[in-house]
């Protein structure tokens, strides 16, 4: 999918917060539904939750375990079975998933599995809204949260944690990862931040 540049930066904490035109939309989407079920996954931040709850969403957080990568099989030895990753929640259970920068947190080898994850979630109409960097990746990178100002506006904030890996995912990795969602819009900011915007269709 085409890639459009833009003029927002929404990787950097500021007062007054910064667009992001996306967020926007799916906001605005979602509640169409009346009472929409919004699921926001990575640091838990309240201002958020309060936020969408006094728009009348019912929202719940999920400050999921990251997966880790496949260990490699060593010679003559079996290879290693890592625990699935899953989220306890009901297939079909949100009207919109907002996963900010977990991708990112993501490694390549669990990419398809994470991405698929998120898709059961989701209800047929459903969307799915995050960010991915384009950016070298860090060995040391703190997972952020995002406060909602508005249903357009957000702060990114890294809070008070260790740091840990962070990788980048070509768009097409991505978008074999959310099999099943059709990608609306992947907006491309000045700093190398992919918005990116996707939702699930109905079947036939």
């Amino acid at each position: 999918m085409a890639v459009r540049p833009a003029s927002a930066d929404t990787s950097h904490s500021a007062a007054a917060g910064q667009p992001c035109g996306g967020l926007g939309r799916a906001v605005a989407r979602t509640f169409r539904a009346g009472k929409p079920q919004i699921l926001v996954l990575g640091p838990l931040c309240g201002e958020s939750v309060v936020f969408l709850a006094g728009r009348g969403a019912r929202v719940h957080v999920d400050e999921i375990e990251i997966p880790q990568p496949i260990p490699k099989k060593l010679p003559g030895e079996p290879a290693v079975t890592v625990p699935p990753f899953t989220v306890d929640h009901p297939s079909g259970s949100f009207d919109l998933v907002l996963a900010w920068e977990m991708f990112d947190f993501v490694p390549p080898d669990r990419l398809q599995e994470f991405g698929a994850e998120l898709v059961r979630l989701l209800r047929v109409g459903g969307q799915l809204m995050f960010f991915a960097h384009l950016k070298p990746p860090s060995e040391r990178a703190v997972l952020p949260r995002y406060r909602l100002l508005a249903d357009d506006l957000i702060v990114r904030e890294e809070p008070a944690v260790p740091p840990i890996p962070r990788y980048v995912h070509s768009n097409l990795m991505i978008e074999r990862a959310i099999a099943g969602l059709g990608v609306q819009n992947i907006h491309l900011q000045r700093n190398q931040m992919r918005e990116i915007l996707a939702s699930k269709a109905g079947v036939g």
